[in-house]
């Protein structure tokens, strides 16, 4: 069969469009990513039919992008022979919250977590398919030039984390959102005993049912459940990892961070002594550098994902780093002797991290090699094409 035009809706501030052109490109199909807005311009109704010069289009959302509201986006597509696809690569049923059309039920998803596939179908999801995330080598190999247009900091901690301390947006989002002290106190309880309280837990906790979650805002509790447990469980993790890599005082006396943080203002609330915060870096030009210099790169996984990844599972690889996670089941997609050595519970991260840096050279040619055999977007595309028929 012909190779579809990729159509992918993106503002050019969003991640993953990037990799995602990268990618059905280099499967051999043409490739255009469209502002959201443009797929509703009334001064321009053939846009979508335009954009496919003749080839079947895929429209490819992430997230559900460009398709508010779906009716309109369906019924271009489909005079024109083309079809729509969705990477839900957060959790759905946020996504979800804010789709009236039933016609969702209709289109293949795509899931970053495979916990979601059994609920979304029970929902009348007709093609729903597990899509784990990637990584790009292009854009997070080693590269002299770029990491001497933007270096990484000289003093780097020993251990170093990346990300929001919330997503934007969060209390919009969550407004109106409360949870049972009760829970909360039990939450913590598990969380400190090495367990995650994640969105199944939350769900069986608050007897919320999936099968209710739409249309409406019922999963919205649970999730916020989560989300504030995932607040908690960065900050054990990261008063543990700043204890870990203390080095003492400088000669002007102060503390030396055992740990930096690369993120929002947000943090101030809740940054752990030894914590250094820094500011946010730019995700394509300065974080590769960073990855390859620091000794240690956290990743800490979304507790409202019970079964997913993050990107960092796969940047920090391809950039050169060694990276300790955290025990999320979706460590399950790699083989055993590849993640044993670098999970860690908040009171081990001193251990694995010394079992870890001696295994480093090992464990980051050997993290390289697999997912550029088996985890790249271009495995990534191919999968999609193959699942709706296009191989």
């Amino acid at each position: 069969m012909a190779r579809p035009h990729i159509i992918i809706p993106g503002t050019g501030t969003e991640l993953l469009r990037r990799e995602l052109a990268l990618a059905f490109a280099a499967e051999g199909c043409g490739v255009t990513e469209v502002h959201p807005a443009s797929l509703h311009d009334p001064l321009r109704p053939a846009y979508l039919a335009e954009l496919s010069d003749g080839s079947p289009a895929l429209l490819f959302s992430v997230n559900f992008q460009g398709l508010y509201p779906l009716a309109p986006v369906l019924e271009l597509l489909r005079k024109t022979g083309g079809c729509v696809a969705v990477w839900c690569v957060d959790n759905p049923w946020n996504l979800l919250s804010g789709v009236r059309d039933p016609r969702w039920k209709t289109l293949s998803l795509f899931v970053s977590d495979a916990s979601f596939i059994k609920p979304l179908r029970e929902h009348g999801a007709k093609r729903v398919f597990h899509l784990p995330l990637a990584m790009s080598p292009l854009l997070f190999r080693p590269d002299p030039a770029r990491e001497a247009r933007f270096p990484a900091p000289d003093d780097c901690a020993p251990f170093v984390f990346v990300g929001r301390s919330a997503f934007p947006g969060k209390e919009r989002f969550f407004s109106g959102e409360a949870l049972p002290a009760v829970l909360m106190d039990e939450a913590r309880s598990l969380l400190l005993a090495g367990g995650r309280p994640d969105l199944l837990w939350w769900e069986r906790a608050l007897g919320s049912a999936p099968k209710s979650f739409w249309p409406g805002k019922l999963a919205r509790r649970p999730a916020f459940g989560a989300e504030e447990n995932n607040l908690l469980w960065r900050g054990l993790c990261l008063r543990a990892a700043a204890c870990a890599g203390r080095a003492g005082r400088d000669q002007d006396g102060a503390d030396i961070p055992g740990v930096d943080i690369f993120g929002d203002e947000g943090w101030q609330h809740f940054l752990p002594p030894q914590a250094r915060l820094r500011p946010p870096v730019d995700y394509y030009a300065r974080l590769p550098g960073i990855y390859a210099k620091a000794s240690f790169s956290l990743c800490l996984t979304s507790l409202q994902l019970p079964q997913g990844l993050n990107q960092r599972h796969f940047d920090i690889w391809m950039a050169g780093g060694l990276c300790l996670s955290d025990a999320t089941p979706g460590l399950a997609l790699f083989p055993e002797e590849l993640t044993r050595p670098i999970i860690f519970q908040a009171d081990s991260i001193a251990r694995v991290a010394e079992r870890a840096d001696a295994q480093r050279t090992a464990l980051i040619a050997d993290w390289k090699s697999h997912l550029l055999e088996r985890h790249t977007y271009a495995h990534r595309a191919r999968f999609v094409l193959e699942s709706l028929g296009f191989a």
